[in-house]
């Protein structure tokens, strides 16, 4: 009795003091641009980065990031990671396919670490250089993301990514669960859906369109109009109301400050149930409560709408 007692406390030390490494198994692959207007990728876990290249092919590079006990693990894990790539009718699409590991027979540590039967888990980091003028569709569940100086389309799906856009030339839709958004010289109008986190897009050219719940949103437009509706985020915009469409701005409970030029124009509605309404322009008054504040400035023109619930809404100059 006692020598299999003391068998069994050997097994069990040893099995706890071995721990998972960390493996990264690299992927990469060129190809040709002929026919291809369209980049689909899509991904579960992962981050991703996104360049404008002077070459005609695409290049994708890929690394498969997974926890093994060996190196010999790990290469097996990762032939169950399989990279898809695939031309369809001017896309090409691009995926990962988790393959399950239960057909083949579970090494010894797979048994006593009770991993036999499960699925093979791993994360996968995307690096793709593609030419100029190709659409890019990104689909994931979480991760970071980022694009840099590229002159195309892009179009971002997930679940809860942190994403960082750089110089972009093109239109930009997104539609974020949570995370941390943030934009610079975007050249393009610029759609935004995402309930959670924070968004802050700076030197932005082309129209704004952002619908949140609970974002903190900071906005500093040079040129376009602006869409923004959130329910409990503050709004920080400084525009330069160059455009001949509205400038529509409304939220919950959050508080909305628009900075504007000294030397601009338009009409100007404020409303606000709760929280205060303040001016730093000269309003030609039109109408006023003390819930609401309608005028003009300048020689009017371009109609600026704030409303909140329970914020305060103020216009600053610049």
């Amino acid at each position: 009795m006692r020598r299999i007692l003391l068998t069994g406390f050997v097994l069990i030390g040893l099995s706890m003091s071995v721990e998972a490494k960390s493996f990264r198994i690299p992927f990469e692959r060129q190809l040709d641009t002929a026919g291809v207007t369209t980049l689909d990728l899509t991904w579960i876990d992962g981050d991703c980065e996104i360049t404008t290249s002077d070459s005609d092919q695409i290049c994708i590079t890929a690394v498969k990031r997974l926890d093994a006990l060996t190196a010999e693990d790990a290469s097996d894990m990762a032939d169950h990671i399989l990279i898809q790539i695939d031309k369809l009718k001017g896309h090409l699409v691009v995926g990962t396919r988790f393959l399950r590991t239960f057909e083949k027979s579970p090494s010894f540590w797979q048994k006593v670490l009770g991993h036999g039967t499960e699925e093979s888990f791993g994360a996968v980091d995307w690096k793709i250089m593609l030419p100029a003028g190709i659409n890019v569709n990104l689909t994931s569940a979480s991760g970071a993301i980022s694009a840099s100086q590229c002159r195309s389309n892009l179009t971002i799906k997930s679940s809860a990514a942190d994403i960082a856009l750089s110089s972009i030339e093109g239109a930009i839709d997104v539609d974020n669960g949570s995370g941390r958004f943030t934009g610079e010289l975007l050249i393009g109008p610029i759609s935004i859906r995402q309930m959670l986190g924070s968004i802050d897009l700076q030197f932005v050219e082309g129209d704004i369109r952002i619908k949140s719940s609970s974002a903190n949103i900071t906005v500093n437009q040079e040129k376009g109009a602006l869409d923004l509706k959130t329910t409990t985020g503050n709004v920080d915009i400084q525009t330069t109301l160059e455009s001949s469409r509205d400038y529509l701005v409304t939220t919950g409970s959050g508080h909305i400050r628009l900075s504007i030029p000294q030397a601009s124009s338009g009409r100007l509605k404020v409303n606000s149930q709760t929280g205060e309404i303040k001016t730093d322009i000269p309003v030609a008054i039109k109408s006023m409560t003390s819930t609401r504040l309608e005028g003009v400035f300048g020689d009017g023109g371009v109609r600026i709408a704030l409303s909140s619930m329970s914020g305060d809404v103020t216009v600053a100059q610049f």
